[in-house]
C-alpha cells in the first residue's frame, strides 16, 4: 500500500513518519513548494528516505490512482483540488487522527468544542498524573497523536484535543470518553456559512461510540443538548447555571458532582485559580470526564488547586497605574469574547478585531454594559464598527501596540484593558500566540 500525505505541518510529518516506520511507502506534498523541497530533510523524517518521497501537488494529482488513501492535514480545506480529485476517483480521504487510532491500544478521552479544549485536556492530564495514571496529552494541542502511538507504548489513558477539522476526516476513530464543551459559531468560512454543518462536525466526537462510552457535555449549551438527546450511553452533563440531578453542577460557590445517587462536593470556585466563567465550566467538564476512571477526590482537588492557566487565556499580564491588563488572545470567536466580558466586574476597554471567519458580531450588543470603549484593529474593523456603532465608544488603531497605547490613555484606575479579539489573527500575526506575545510586550513597555 502507498499513502499520500497532504500538508506538511506538524501532524502531516508525524503521520508520514508513522506510516513509514510501519513499513508503508509514503509520498508527501504541500501547497508550499519550499515545504515540499525540504520535506525529506526534515528531522521528523530523518533516515526514512527509502520509504518517503516528496512531490508537488500537481504531480500528486496526476498519480492519484497509485495511492491507497490520502491523509489530509487539518488545515487543508476539504474543497482543495487534490481532495476533490481523490473523491472523484474513489480514493479514501482521511486524517492523521484516524491513522494513529489504528495503532492505539490505550483508552482515549476525546475533547472537542468551540472554546476551552486546550485548557480541559491540560487539566485532565494534571488530574490523571496526580492520580498516578500513566497518561499523555496530545492531538490538536501540539503533540500529534501519531507521535504518541509510534513507539507502541501503552498508557492508562490518552487525552486528545480534537478540532472540528480533525473530526471531519475520521472513519473508525472513537473515544472511550467523549467531551463536548460547547458549540458556538466559529470557522463558518470553512463550513459554507452553515452553523448546522459546523455542529454536525462537532457531533462526530461520538463517532462509533459504544454503549459503555461516557459522554460529558454542556447542559447549558442548546447544540450540545440536542446532540446528547440521541446518545444512548452514559451521559455526564455539566452546568454552571443550574443544579442537575445527575452530573456536575455549580452550587453556592462550589463544584458538586452528583453520580449514582451520591452528592459529592469537589472544590470551591476559588480553589481553581484560572479566572472566568468559561474556566469554571472547563474545570467542571474535567471533573465529569475523570468520573468513569474512578479517580480519587483528593487527586482531583490537588490537580485543580495547583493548575496554572495556559498563556493567552484570560492571562493577567500586569497592573499599571491601577489598570489591569488581560491577554485573552485565544478568544478567536464571538462567544469566547462574551464569556471573557462576563468574567470581569469592572469597566472594560476592549480590543477587538482580526481576520474574518464570517462570524456575526451582533451577539456582542447584549454584553456592552461594562464596556467603556472598544478599540478596533485588523481586517474586521469596519464590519465590527457597523454593528457596534451607537452602542459604545469606538476608536481605531493601526497596530496592536497603538491599541494598547490608546487603551492606557482611556482606562482609569480600577478598570481593565482586555484583549479578546473575537477574530482569528492571521491578518496581522502568525497565530493567536504571536498576537498575545505582541500584546504582552506592549503592556510591559508601558
Amino acid at each position: 500500500m502507498r499513502f499520500l500525505v497532504m500538508g506538511l505541518g506538524k501532524s502531516g510529518k508525524a503521520v508520514a513518519r508513522l506510516l513509514a516506520v510501519k513499513g508503508f511507502a509514503v509520498v508527501v506534498t504541500d501547497d508550499d513548494p519550499a515545504a515540499v523541497s525540504s520535506a525529506i530533510a526534515a528531522p521528523e523524517l530523518a533516515g526514512l528516505a527509502n520509504r518517503v518521497a516528496a512531490a508537488t501537488v500537481e504531480t500528486a494529482i496526476r498519480t492519484l490512482d497509485g495511492f491507497s488513501a490520502v491523509i489530509v492535514s487539518p488545515g487543508v480545506p476539504m474543497d482543495h483540488r487534490l481532495i476533490r480529485s481523490s473523491g472523484e476517483r474513489g480514493i479514501t480521504v482521511t486524517g492523521e487522527i484516524e491513522v494513529a487510532f489504528g495503532y492505539c491500544s490505550s483508552p482515549i478521552v476525546g475533547v472537542t468544542g468551540t472554546n476551552g479544549k486546550s485548557t480541559v485536556v491540560n487539566v485532565l492530564g494534571r488530574i490523571f498524573e496526580a492520580a498516578g495514571r500513566k497518561t499523555v496529552v496530545a492531538g490538536n494541542i501540539g503533540t500529534p497523536f501519531s507521535s504518541v502511538v509510534e513507539a507502541g507504548e501503552s498508557y492508562d489513558v490518552i487525552v486528545l484535543e480534537i478540532s472540528s477539522f480533525q473530526l471531519d476526516t475520521i472513519i473508525d476513530f472513537r473515544s472511550d470518553v467523549a467531551v463536548l464543551l460547547n458549540v458556538t459559531a466559529d470557522h463558518l468560512d470553512r463550513y459554507g456559512d452553515s452553523f448546522e454543518r459546523y455542529t454536525e462536525s462537532k457531533a462526530r466526537i461520538l463517532n462509533r461510540a459504544r454503549p459503555d462510552c461516557g459522554f460529558v457535555y454542556n447542559a447549558d449549551d442548546p447544540a450540545c443538548v440536542r446532540i446528547a438527546e440521541g446518545f444512548p450511553g452514559n451521559k455526564i452533563p455539566f452546568s454552571s447555571s443550574r443544579v442537575l440531578d445527575e452530573g456536575v453542577s455549580y452550587e453556592r460557590g462550589e463544584i458538586i458532582l452528583r453520580h449514582g445517587g451520591a452528592r459529592v462536593p469537589v472544590i470551591k470556585r476559588d480553589g481553581f485559580p484560572p479566572i472566568g466563567v468559561h474556566n469554571l465550566e472547563n474545570a467542571m467538564a474535567a471533573v465529569g470526564a475523570v468520573t468513569p476512571f474512578h479517580v480519587g477526590l483528593e487527586d482531583i482537588r490537588r490537580a485543580l488547586r495547583d493548575y496554572t492557566a495556559l498563556p493567552h487565556r484570560m492571562e493577567i499580564v500586569r497592573k499599571v497605574d491601577g489598570v489591569t491588563y488581560i491577554n485573552d488572545s485565544k478568544a478567536t470567536n464571538v462567544d469566547a469574547t462574551i464569556k471573557s466580558l462576563r468574567s470581569i466586574d469592572e469597566k472594560v476597554v476592549l480590543i477587538l478585531g482580526g481576520s474574518d471567519k464570517n462570524l456575526d458580531f451582533h451577539p456582542l450588543l447584549d454584553h456592552l454594559g461594562r464596556v467603556k470603549e472598544v478599540i478596533l484593529i485588523g481586517q474586521t474593523r469596519d464590519k465590527i464598527r457597523s454593528v457596534l456603532a451607537g452602542h459604545c465608544g469606538i476608536s481605531d488603531a493601526g497596530t496592536l501596540e497603538e491599541a494598547v497605547s490608546r487603551a492606557s490613555a482611556v482606562a482609569s484606575p480600577g478598570e481593565t484593558v482586555l484583549l479578546a479579539p473575537a477574530c482569528a489573527s492571521f491578518d496581522m500575526f502568525n497565530n493567536y500566540a504571536h498576537r498575545g506575545e505582541v500584546f504582552r510586550r506592549a503592556v510591559q513597555a508601558l
